[in-house]
């Protein structure tokens, strides 16, 4: 049988408020406790398997995968990056979320500044 995803019931509010977050001037960059106020999830989840299924249909439909917006309060990067967790990101997590955030402030906030310096693939 197979498993179910929690909160799949709230994923499309939570790639919509991401939408919101990639598309705000400034952009936004929530925590996960911010963030989870926002769509009515605790902040210590779990995320990752609601998370993980809109970044495959993002990155499925040819868009940059939104789910980079939500950082760690303490890192202040994504908790996974790439689909592994990023507790302590190496420096090759940190490039992948450069790359990524800047994909996303191209599709969706032209002139944004990437917080995490300018990297295109």
């Amino acid at each position: 049988m197979a498993r179910k995803t929690q909160y799949f019931e709230k994923a499309g509010l939570i790639r919509r408020e991401l939408l919101k977050c990639a598309t705000a001037r400034p952009m936004e960059f929530p925590t996960y406790t911010e963030f989870g106020k926002r769509v009515g999830i605790p902040h210590q989840g779990p995320w990752a398997p609601v998370l993980d299924m809109i970044a495959l249909e993002e990155k499925n439909n040819g868009f940059p995968d939104i789910t980079f917006l939500i950082v760690r309060k303490d890192t202040h990067y994504p908790g996974q990056i790439g689909f592994v967790r990023a507790k302590k990101p190496t420096p090759k997590q940190k490039e992948r979320a450069s790359v990524e955030v800047q994909r996303i402030v191209d599709k969706y906030n032209p002139g944004t500044a990437n917080p995490y310096g300018s990297r295109r693939e």
